[in-house]
């Protein structure tokens, strides 16, 4: 059997998670990435490189070049912008022997297209929080009692809950549309926040596994204290919901449960903030990707995990001597 070397980019303060691979990888290597040399989740691994932003020309290049010096097999990105380049170049990767961890491009603009999402839904009969991507269709629906205040104004793309607000007039929302480009307005879902983590597989396409949390406290657009519950009303509607997106790999899904009916907010088609919680209840999506890397199919096991278990996510230090920053930085 081949053995694998994993990249994992833009790994940031993901420390756990790199953590992780490198404990389920102990056949293979896996090396990290990051364009800041005081990214913690950098010193996760024995090597580690320095890359530029990933909007600087060139990035691929330089990537495509890394994997090569370094014998890289697959690549795998941590953060959503990331992921429609890598998506634009698999061919590239391809060619030089690299697997890209990432769903079709297709898939990912799915995503990451608020508007495009909520359009999908109400074809597919999901239910979604009612969506105007531009002010004159929210004033016309607010006009007809369609939608009222509060609701949330948001990038049309965007990630990690950047520039989401709670908006109560129309005043405020017309100031904002004034600003800034490319918002959208969604109706305010008042519910329990569901996190779901699923893992869809490589090689047979079919999701394998689902973990469910309830989320009980966010910090910076991420979950910082969890349940974990088990729901069949939900694994059914995450079925239903991939059936036709072509998404692969670690997605993560954020669903509300208003009343008793299911609300899809949005896909990320990545390692979701909130994993942590699933595989520290045995839901093992790094695994997953090792089997798949490897040629092997996953069995389903969806559900398979114990209800009522709390996360806690709490600070922990990582030091870096000054000798090993300069080492990096000019490496």
């Amino acid at each position: 059997m081949k053995t694998a070397h994993l990249l994992m980019t833009s790994v940031g303060r993901r420390t756990k998670l790199v953590e992780y691979f490198v404990r389920e990888m102990p056949d293979g290597h896996v090396s990290t990435a990051d364009c800041n040399p005081l990214a913690p989740g950098l010193y996760m691994t024995e090597r580690h490189h320095l890359v530029p932003r990933i909007d600087a020309p060139g990035y691929i290049d330089h990537l495509l070049e890394l994997c090569q010096r370094e014998g890289v097999t697959a690549l795998l990105s941590l953060i959503d912008p990331e992921l429609e380049l890598l998506a634009a170049a698999t061919e590239r990767f391809e060619a030089i022997g690299v697997t890209v961890l990432v769903s079709p491009m297709d898939a990912c603009q799915l995503c990451f297209d608020k508007y495009a999402m909520y359009t999908y839904c109400v074809t597919e009969g999901i239910a979604h929080a009612r969506t105007y991507a531009t002010l004159d269709a929210f004033k016309n629906a607010l006009a007809q009692g369609e939608v009222a205040f509060p609701v949330f104004v948001k990038p049309r793309n965007g990630s990690a809950s950047l520039h989401v607000q709670v908006v109560s007039s129309l005043q405020v929302v017309e100031g904002l549309f004034a600003v800034h480009p490319n918002l959208l307005i969604q109706e305010y879902l008042r519910g329990q926040e569901l996190g779901v983590d699923v893992y869809v597989d490589w090689l047979t396409h079919e999701v394998t596994d689902i973990f469910i949390k309830e989320k009980l406290v966010m910090r910076a657009g991420e979950t910082d204290k969890s349940r974990s519950v088990k729901r069949d009303d939900v694994f059914e509607l995450i079925e239903q919901v991939l059936a036709g997106t072509r998404l692969v790999g670690p997605l993560d899904f954020d669903l509300f449960d208003v009343d008793g009916t299911l609300y899809l907010s949005e896909i990320n088609p990545r390692f979701g903030g909130g994993y942590l919680h699933a595989y520290e209840c045995g839901v093992n999506f790094p695994k997953a990707i090792r089997n798949n890397l490897h040629g092997q199919r996953n069995p389903r096991r969806i559900g398979a995990y114990t209800e009522d278990i709390y996360l806690l996510k709490h600070d922990t230090v990582t030091l870096l001597p000054a000798s090993l920053l300069e080492q990096i930085e000019k490496s």
